[in-house]
């Protein structure tokens, strides 16, 4: 779609066994890499973290703690 900079991803592994949630969420960081890309993903699956690069956690629609970055 165009050649956007920010990509906002809703819950992608919410309905996936652990294997394809697992290739989903190394697509994604293998897209936000190779295009350079701001990726955004909501999930309660904290799996992951050690595929990304920041972390804000929120509970009742407000941020509980500073953003942390994972590196």
């Amino acid at each position: 779609m165009g050649d956007p900079r920010i990509l906002l991803v809703d819950e992608p592994t919410a309905a996936l066994d652990h294997e394809r949630s697992d290739s989903i969420v190394r697509l994604l960081r293998r897209v936000t890499d190779d295009f350079m890309v701001a990726t955004v993903m909501v999930t309660h699956n904290t799996e992951f973290v050690p595929l990304i690069d920041a972390v804000a956690t929120m509970r009742d629609g407000h941020l509980t703690a500073p953003v942390l970055t994972v590196a």
